[in-house]
């Protein structure tokens, strides 16, 4: 995870492929991602939440 987390390998497109779960931008995916981290090695006491099935505004102008 530290590895995606700094390469930044991954696109939006990628991660649906894997897991079926869209994200909008890929700055939306790594800042979960980046949450996510914090939740299972961090000092984060609650998971982070599964993303929004409606596209953020201004989405595709």
């Amino acid at each position: 995870m530290e590895y995606l987390l700094r390469e930044r390998s991954a696109t939006v497109e990628d991660w649906y492929e894997l897991t079926r779960v869209n994200f909008w931008r890929d700055d939306l995916l790594y800042a979960y991602l980046q949450d996510l981290y914090d939740y299972f090695y961090g000092d984060c006491k609650e998971p982070p939440e599964s993303p929004d099935d409606v596209p953020p505004p201004g989405y595709g102008v």
